[in-house]
């Protein structure tokens, strides 16, 4: 017989059945109460259980009863949708059913291009992703920086191997009054 859930357990439970695909088993560790540097360790135990495994497996059986959801029904619906549509001559309402049952059977597969990248303008007017700047790239723009922003003080030359910048002074402004 095994023995009963401790509530931190209850709760792992609940947050892989309530937010099942949604979340992984780290983070249904960390937000049931488990520390986080250990939590992908934790997951990994509590599903190789198999009684949490079980009633994780029986709860998710519970909700899929309760609101009858299979794939196949799910296909069939938008399939009597489509009909519906056809026979109503509601074209782009049978474009959207068949559309969704494609994407139900597998045929299309969403590609969604994530604009959270910045767009930097080199000196010579092109643009790159941030991401795929090279370091002759960085080195352009400083050089830009460096001339529209006037360096402070007189400067032969900047120095640009190894990576920063290093600025050598001229001789007239290594000697400070004092």
């Amino acid at each position: 017989m095994n023995k009963p859930f401790n509530p931190r357990e209850i709760k792992f439970i609940d947050q892989m059945v309530q937010y099942c695909g949604k979340k992984t088993g780290t983070q249904a560790a960390i937000d049931s109460g488990f520390g986080a540097p250990g939590a992908r360790t934790r997951a990994s135990e509590l599903m190789a259980r198999p009684d949490i495994r079980d009633e994780i497996d029986r709860r998710l059986e519970e909700v899929r009863q309760k609101w009858q959801i299979t794939k196949d029904k799910h296909y069939q619906e938008l399939g009597e949708l489509r009909d519906m549509a056809k026979e109503t001559k509601n074209v782009n309402a049978a474009v959207r059913a068949e559309e969704l049952r494609g994407k139900v059977a597998g045929l299309y597969i969403d590609r969604q291009i994530l604009a959270s990248t910045q767009m930097v303008r080199l000196p010579d007017g092109t643009m790159k992703l941030e991401q795929d700047l090279t370091e002759g790239d960085i080195e352009m723009k400083m050089e830009d920086l460096l001339l529209r922003h006037k360096v402070i003080g007189t400067h032969d030359k900047i120095d640009w191997k190894g990576g920063l910048p290093k600025i050598k002074a001229s001789k007239n402004n290594s000697k400070r009054k004092k």
